[in-house]
């Protein structure tokens, strides 16, 4: 992926209770013409679920340590409820770790679109890590207007939706345990369903459903990248394949929102 001009990583401390991290430490380590995203966890003390200042600044040092780093480039809190976000005094330990030089932008793994306005309103994010796919389109009715005008940069998980929505998977199919597509548990069967009626315009479309999907995630002007994942060398090459600088076929949009209109909500 580096080699192919894969300039964004996006890991965790909690991928492989850090492996993630060292195993990118070691093939990317201090260099500085590419962007680390890494995360600090919630941590449940005295039975309640937060994210401190002092749980970051723990967090911060474990990282930087794994991934070989001096600084890290976007620190993001991974996956906060909203109670957190208004209660605990992460904001402070973001700032304070950007002052000291140990990051470079504040970031926000956010569940909901609802929770990244909120970030946005309140100046408290420079970057915000959000679900968008075929599948939720939910970020485009305020948060992509509301992030463009704050300077607010968009990295867009999940844009295959673990896979399904490279067309792999088919009705009615046994999935594996092993694959991340079986952490939906009794939503797969239906996201199968959905994505299978999808087939008609992914199939002639060029690159297939996997490319559809990818650029997809990648077409609106608010969105800064896409974080895929992959398994074997051939879909980093697919991933990379499907960057491209223009914008996603209206005519294409068209097509999937025809689609989408099927779907019962």
């Amino acid at each position: 992926a580096r080699d192919l001009g894969v300039n964004n990583f996006d890991t965790s401390e909690a991928y492989g209770k850090g492996r993630s991290e060292e195993v990118l430490g070691r093939v990317v380590g201090n260099r500085d013409d590419l962007y680390i995203a890494s995360k600090a966890s919630p941590k449940t003390i005295d039975d309640v679920r937060q994210i401190t200042s002092e749980i970051i600044f723990e967090a911060v040092e474990k990282s930087l340590k794994r991934l070989q780093r001096d600084c890290i480039d976007i620190y993001q809190l991974h996956s906060p409820n909203q109670e957190m976000l208004e209660r605990d005094d992460w904001a402070e330990g973001l700032l304070r770790l950007r002052e000291q030089g140990k990051i470079k932008h504040c970031a926000i793994a956010v569940n909901s679109a609802k929770d990244g306005i909120w970030a946005i309103e309140h100046g408290v994010a420079e970057v915000l890590q959000i679900t968008y796919s075929i599948f939720e389109t939910t970020p485009e009715d305020a948060l992509f207007d509301l992030a463009k005008e704050h300077g607010v940069g968009l990295l867009v998980r999940r844009p295959m939706e673990r896979g399904v929505l490279t067309g792999k998977f088919k009705p009615n199919q046994e999935v594996a345990s092993e694959h991340r597509a079986s952490l939906e548990k009794d939503r797969l069967p239906g996201m199968i369903e959905r994505a299978e009626t999808l087939r008609t315009v992914g199939e002639v479309y060029s690159g297939g459903m996997t490319r559809m999907a990818l650029q997809f995630g990648l077409g609106p002007d608010a969105v800064s990248c896409i974080i895929p994942g992959a398994r074997k060398i051939e879909q980093v090459e697919e991933n990379v394949a499907a960057s491209y600088g223009g914008g996603f076929s209206a005519d294409v949009r068209a097509q999937i929102d025809a689609v989408r209109d099927t779907w019962e909500n």
